[in-house]
């Protein structure tokens, strides 16, 4: 089966009080043109998982997403605030060593956005001499034919003629993964550029380097050759020519240069330079919105949304913590929607028309026929064991963490899809947002239809969370309630661990990070930026002294740490710097 991935939206609340709020707050969708091309800006929270070739949490991949970053922890899982984002077109990057750089592009919304990136194992196909040139030939049967005397150092393009190492990974779009492994999306800007939807017939990842690891590109007035193999599924359909589209790595968007001509079961065209090359074609595109909801007309979150054109092309994607999902799909197509469990399962079906224009299809709702619809229950009761009515709830289940507000009685709830064979354990923690208390992290099991969790205390600890710092004598301080704050921690070299802390607002932010063995005690800072110093040197000794460290999501990073750094700006001069913090582990 064909699979052509569109990323979704998905929203996931923030644990700050305003923004949980958003999580039971409504949005509507507007009908209008087809999907275009026009930047819709917008400034919202972006979460995510990235998984290795094997399709295991990838730990340590570094996420992009405009001038901010973010790490991956052993999950696989990212968290990025406040990120500059776009209605239409979104772009996240993941980068690790040994991998080809991920792409994901989609629609973003102004809650938290999901996305789910499957990395490319960055292998040598082999290496030519850049002298002569030559081909290298992958076990899908594509090709690279390289010329001889036609290379570049990309760092400078200066000529370049010694031994060229070629990383390749053919890309099967007919493939069970494309879902997740699809470079970008299957948006596209064409030569006109105009918005347009696309089907591709095979794809494949190159890259150049010389034998010392320098990145190489093709020069100037010069081509290569690329013979990109068609999947069998798909050879009857392939038309006899088809266009060339790369990714630009600003947007993530494909973008439309050259043809290739079949030859027998491959395509064969010529490319000026090297990134991602997929052999597609193009089509009109409109925006689809729905809302899915249980019989109680709760929002179901993170459902797995599919949506099938007649020749079995395939549109996936998440609804939010609000049960919404929305993205683009082919024009002027009938069009099949099922919604899946967490097995892949189909708990419900229904066709839809052949669109013409951006469409909302309102609500739909899954009712209590199917098992797989859980929804959890509880109240939170605050220290003096009365309904909390300004505060959350925070579960973790199945590696995916919900936030889910408190009505006026202390009352929350919130349904997901499960199945068979999904760890039925979760964990739930309480927070109330007057006092700014919390209490401890419960372990319960999981039934069908409902959970009910009964009272979740909320008190015990504080829920407070603070980055104080003080420069050359100017204080700083941050706080969840105008600023982002994030701390978390990865797997780090042998059996030690990284925690990566940071705080910002518009104008100023911190940033720092140590390696540790996941305990309390003093450790070395290992980098710091703040503010105008970005490119620091710490003057050793600089050590952190951690008093907190969390066992659990939802527990507290405290610490402190100070002394003196220089910046490469103006290294001859020294600043001080003390800092104090307290920050929630989110994930």
């Amino acid at each position: 089966m064909k699979r052509i991935y569109f990323a979704l939206v998905t929203l996931l609340i923030s644990v700050t009080f305003l923004n949980c709020q958003k999580e039971f707050s409504s949005v509507n969708f507007g009908t209008g043109s087809v999907a275009n091309n026009l930047p819709s800006p917008i400034t919202a929270t972006l979460q995510g998982n990235i998984l290795d070739e094997n399709g295991q949490p990838a730990a340590g991949v570094q996420i992009t997403v405009g001038t901010k970053t973010s790490i991956t922890n052993d999950h696989g899982y990212f968290r990025v605030r406040d990120a500059a984002l776009d209605k239409n077109a979104s772009l996240v990057i993941a980068e690790k060593p040994g991998y080809f750089t991920g792409y994901r592009t989609f629609s973003a919304t102004s809650g938290v956005n999901q996305v789910v990136i499957k990395l490319l194992k960055k292998t040598l196909a082999g290496s030519v001499d850049g002298a002569s040139g030559g081909d290298i030939t992958l076990a899908s049967g594509s090709k690279v034919l390289l010329p001889a005397n036609g290379f570049i150092k990309k760092v400078d393009g200066s000529s370049y003629n010694g031994t060229v190492n070629v990383y390749a990974h053919y890309i099967d779009p007919a493939a069970s993964d494309i879902n997740e492994s699809v470079p970008g999306s299957f948006m596209a800007n064409d030569k006109n550029n105009k918005r347009v939807s696309l089907v591709s017939f095979g794809m494949i990842a190159v890259e150049l380097e010389s034998a010392s690891g320098e990145k190489l590109q093709i020069a100037k007035d010069n081509t290569a050759k690329l013979t990109i193999a068609i999947p069998s599924s798909l050879q009857s359909s392939a038309p006899s020519s088809i266009s060339l589209w790369y990714i630009d790595e600003q947007t993530g968007l494909w973008k439309e240069e050259g043809s290739a001509v079949k030859n027998g079961t491959n395509y064969v065209g010529e490319v000026k330079h090297f990134s991602f090359w997929n052999c597609d074609y193009s089509g009109p595109a409109v925006k689809i919105s729905m809302t899915i909801v249980n019989a109680k007309h709760s929002p179901i979150v993170y459902a797995d949304v599919v949506i099938k054109s007649v020749a079995n092309d395939i549109r996936q994607g998440y609804t939010d913590s609000l049960g919404q999902v929305s993205g683009l799909v082919p024009a002027n197509e009938n069009l099949t929607l099922e919604i899946l469990d967490q097995c892949g399962g189909v708990v419900y079906s229904q066709n839809i028309p052949a669109l013409t224009q951006n469409t909302d299809l309102g609500k739909i709702t899954i009712g209590n026929t199917s098992s797989s619809v859980i929804t959890l229950e509880g109240k939170i009761l605050n220290c003096n064991n009365t309904p909390v009515n300004s505060g959350y709830a925070i579960i973790e289940f199945n590696n995916i963490i919900r936030y889910a507000h408190v009505n006026g009685s202390g009352d929350f709830a919130s349904s997901f899809l499960t199945c068979q064979g999904v760890t039925p354990t979760y964990d739930i923690l309480g927070v109330d947002s007057a006092s700014q208390q919390q209490g401890p992290v419960v372990t319960m099991t999981m039934t069908s239809p409902i959970t009910y969790a009964g009272n979740i205390i909320a008190c015990g600890t504080s829920a407070i969370e603070f980055i104080n710092y003080n420069i050359d004598g100017t204080d700083y301080s941050y706080s969840p309630t105008n600023d982002s704050l994030v701390a978390f921690t990865s797997s780090g070299p042998v059996s030690l661990f990284t925690t990566y802390v940071n705080a910002s607002r518009l104008g100023s932010f911190i940033y720092f990070n140590y390696i540790h063995n996941e305990t309390t005690g003093v450790f070395p800072l290992n980098s710091l930026s703040t503010n105008a110093f970005a490119n620091t040197s710490l003057t050793q000794p600089f050590n952190i002294n951690i008093t907190g460290y969390p066992q659990n999501i939802g527990e507290f990073y405290s610490g402190n740490f100070s002394g003196q750094f220089t910046d490469a700006s103006a290294p001859a001069v020294a600043h001080n710097i003390t800092c104090s913090f307290r920050l929630r582990k989110y994930y």
